[in-house]
């Protein structure tokens, strides 16, 4: 089959660069397309995944509508002309509305109900979702695909890509000091799920980088180039803020302490067995609920909470190893998810 998977953040790069190895192996023909101002295309340089950018990301929901719209009709004329067989995405709109216009069916893959604008806009169009076991098929009742439709593997996403990582010491290629390593990931300012709030985490990240300056190397990972240039002006020249795509998995591996505003990355640290904190934005998701309940993450933007906690994770050796013991367990349980969709895929292979 010719089958075309539109690639839209930097989690998705890694995840869908091991589909794409699933369906060469195969002998299926992948053609990936992204967007711009994402870091889409930055990473899938990083990992040598072949990514044609088509259209940019837009800003505020004006912008995002317009930037659809004009993907949309570019994806359009690029697909059609290409004529493929099958359309493989992570809730793009615009694939889904494209696959759907051409009729090419369309697979989707989320672990994410909580994004209602991107799944209103592309599960409704989808052959079949593909989904964590820990996720409800009810969660994705209200976007209308049927339970039948709904396919389950017993594996975190980040897991699909950590399982088969070349992991480069990230210690030594920053030349960092020989301190603990805290590691803190920014927040997604720019997706629709969280355009509405106001919380800005800058005030309590700047007490604990304060703190703990002194006593580890302070790595904080920034997601556009506004935000780097904001973290510049407001933690000054003693942080180290990292503005380019790096290799995150490498990094989250050496560090001894990981702070995540966002849900990727948190998902590594916590597969990977070092002390994670959540401090995501918004309402803990249902990967994080699980991975809270595993005892594999902690959640909390309580300022006075987390100071004690991290002290806790640098000074405690045993703590963090149970930490590896608990992530050892629950790698232990996963299946082998290519098992569960490949499967599926094939069986649209019949009726193209």
């Amino acid at each position: 089959m010719k089958i075309w998977i539109d690639v839209l953040t930097p989690k998705q790069t890694l995840f869908f660069n091991v589909i794409k190895g699933w369906l060469t192996k195969r002998g299926h023909a992948v053609f990936s397309t992204t967007r711009a101002k994402y870091g889409g295309f930055e990473l899938g340089s990083l990992i040598h995944y072949d990514l044609m950018v088509v259209g940019q990301h837009g800003i505020t929901p004006y912008e995002k509508l317009i930037e659809s719209s004009r993907r949309i009709e570019n994806l359009a004329k690029m697909i059609s002309e290409k004529k493929m067989d099958l359309a493989i995405s992570f809730s793009s709109p615009e694939c889904a509305r494209v696959s759907y216009g051409l009729g090419i069916p369309h697979l989707n893959f989320s672990d994410s109900p909580h994004a209602i604008h991107a799944s209103r806009l592309s599960i409704p169009f989808s052959e079949f979702l593909f989904t964590p076991w820990i996720i409800p098929k009810n969660s994705w009742a209200k976007y209308g695909i049927s339970n039948k439709n709904i396919v389950k593997y017993k594996a975190i996403d980040a897991s699909f890509w950590l399982k088969r990582w070349n992991f480069r010491d990230m210690k030594k290629e920053l030349d960092l000091e020989n301190k603990p390593i805290i590691v803190i990931r920014m927040h997604e300012e720019y997706a629709s799920y969280l355009l509405d709030r106001k919380d800005n985490p800058l005030h309590f990240l700047k007490q604990i980088i304060e703190e703990q300056k002194c006593n580890a190397n302070m790595i904080v990972l920034a997601r556009y180039q506004k935000q780097y240039s904001s973290l510049k002006s407001e933690l000054g020249p003693s942080i180290r803020i990292l503005d380019s795509i790096v290799d995150g998995p490498s990094l989250i591996k050496c560090s001894d302490v990981f702070i995540g505003l966002g849900g990727t990355m948190s998902h590594e640290a916590a597969l990977l067995g070092i002390p994670a904190i959540s401090a995501y934005p918004g309402r803990p998701t249902l990967i994080e609920d699980f991975l809270i309940r595993k005892k594999l993450l902690y959640r909390s933007s309580d300022t006075k909470k987390l100071r004690k906690v991290i002290s806790r994770f640098l000074s405690n050796e045993r703590l963090r190893n149970d930490y590896k013991k608990r992530s050892a367990n629950l790698w232990s349980s996963f299946e082998d998810p290519e098992k569960k969709i490949m499967p599926k895929i094939e069986l649209l292979e019949k009726k193209v």
